[in-house]
């Protein structure tokens, strides 16, 4: 019984508040199962014995009535048949204790998924583009069937010439005054009175402390990382049909349609009269023109006010920059002579004075 039961050493740092819990009730559990195995063992060896110690005295019993039967079958003349002899039986109770099956609640340990919000970053265009739906008339043609008669007639529009008598060109005269006065604009300057000084006003931002009230002491969240199983199917084989050899007999006979002309006839309907409009002359009264007043839009000036710019002088303290000369060391580099002694074998010494004495002449 106790070969079955495995003790599973577990830190105290991985459990949390319900485990601490439960562990002392697990061992309780396993000690009392331990004395309750160790009481069943001792009553059971004791009920053995005294199973055995009984059925000791009970074969003592057998036997002792054994001869005392066989003595009473032979008889010698004194004794009697009717005599019989009375013995006390011992008996003995034995009580076992029978095992009931009882439940037994057990904890196992389960793994419960936890769902952490995280923050997921998608990336959005700038500027972002939003698209407007705007509701338009959309013009869907429908068809719907016309009776046309047969045969239906054709209108055929023919242009031809109308002659409408126009009158020759006249001359109309419009009355311009003389002299004809022109305006022309002359600009000219605007005084603005302007106060001395002249108030400028500029905005100084201030940086102004604002007090926020934080509650003490605070709640500070820790972020705890969970591991998340993803449970991933085992691979499994998938049938990719790959291309195998077919065998082709060349030449093979192709199946070649040719078109042979055939004449056709068609039904032609009897040839029938149709009517054409011929163009006929049709009287038009035109009437005659009489004088009319005719009004002439003539083109003038006017006068509009348009707003313009305006200088006005202000006083402004500006740099004034002033050329000081000041007098400045320029070296200037002058040739110098200076002897370097130079040694020389005696031919050499011969020849150089030579060149010496020729490049001096």
């Amino acid at each position: 019984m106790l070969s079955g039961v495995a003790l599973i050493p577990m830190s105290c740092g991985q459990f949390g508040t319900h485990e601490k819990i439960i562990i002392p009730c697990c061992l309780a559990l396993f000690v009392a199962l331990v004395a309750s195995e160790g009481t069943a063992a001792a009553e059971k060896q004791v009920g053995d014995q005294k199973a055995a110690d009984a059925a000791a005295g009970e074969s003592q019993a057998h036997e002792k009535r054994g001869l005392h039967g066989s003595l009473g079958d032979f008889s010698f003349g004194g004794h009697d048949d009717h005599h019989h002899h009375h013995e006390h039986v011992k008996t003995i109770t034995i009580e076992k204790k029978v095992p009931v099956p009882y439940t037994v609640t057990k904890h196992v340990p389960y793994t419960v998924e936890k769902k952490v919000p995280y923050e997921v970053k998608v990336p959005v265009p700038q500027p972002y583009v939003v698209e407007k739906k705007v509701p338009y008339t959309v013009k869907e043609f429908v068809k719907v069937p016309v009776h046309v008669p047969q045969p239906y007639t054709v209108e055929k529009k023919i242009p031809y010439e109308v002659k409408v008598p126009v009158d020759k060109p006249y001359e109309v005269k419009v009355l311009v005054p003389q002299p004809y006065t022109v305006e022309k604009k002359i600009p000219y300057e605007v005084k603005v009175p302007v106060p001395q000084p002249y108030e400028v006003i500029k905005k100084v931002p201030v940086h102004i402390k604002v007090e926020i009230p934080v509650p003490k002491p605070y709640t500070v969240e820790k972020h705890v990382h969970v591991p998340v199983k993803v449970p991933v199917d085992k691979p499994y084989n998938v049938y990719v049909p790959k291309p195998y050899k077919v065998e082709v007999e060349k030449p093979y006979p192709v199946v070649v349609e040719k078109k042979v002309p055939y004449e056709v006839k068609v039904p032609v309907d009897k040839p029938y009269k149709v009517y054409v409009e011929k163009p006929y002359k049709v009287e038009v009264k035109v009437p005659v023109p009489q004088p009319y007043t005719v009004e002439k839009k003539v083109p003038y000036t006017v006068e509009k006010p348009v707003p313009y710019e305006v200088k006005v002088p202000i006083d402004k303290p500006f740099p004034v920059y002033k050329e000081i000369k000041f007098p400045v060391h320029k070296e200037i580099p002058v040739p110098v002579k200076e002897y370097v002694p130079i040694k020389l074998h005696k031919e050499e010494e011969h020849h150089h004075f030579e060149h010496d004495h020729h490049h001096h002449y």
